[in-house]
């Protein structure tokens, strides 16, 4: 058994309307539990690089610090570090270091302005 991932583009027919097919490697006539991970590692890592990834989790993560409505700029300097994975010397310099993004929310001057208290 050979699996392939292709594209395929599936038109409805009587329209001009069509879609891509989303990403699948499972054989589905006999599934093994080696092809599962495989797909499961993939959207995985699919959804871990996601451009929007950093920022959803920038402004969760933030939220959770008490920062009920940061700024978009607030936002974008703690992505920067979770995508840099690195702030101020802190981190490991690798992709999706929590660390760095919780340096980032700490130590930004956002997080610690007296503003903040009347939000």
């Amino acid at each position: 058994v050979h699996l392939k991932n292709t594209i395929s583009i599936v038109t409805i027919s009587g329209t001009s309307e069509s879609f891509r097919n989303a990403v699948h490697f499972v054989n589905l006539d006999e599934p093994e539990a080696r092809e599962l991970r495989y797909e499961t590692d993939a959207v995985i890592e699919h959804l871990m690089y996601h451009p929007s990834h950093p920022p959803f989790l920038s402004l969760r993560m933030i939220q959770r610090f008490g920062i009920s409505n940061p700024s978009p700029g607030f936002i974008e300097r703690v992505g920067t570090a979770y995508k840099a994975g690195s702030f101020s010397g802190i981190g490991s310099g690798v992709y999706g270091d929590l660390g760095a993004m919780v340096a980032a929310i700490l130590l930004d001057p956002e997080s610690r302005s007296i503003a903040l208290d009347s939000d």
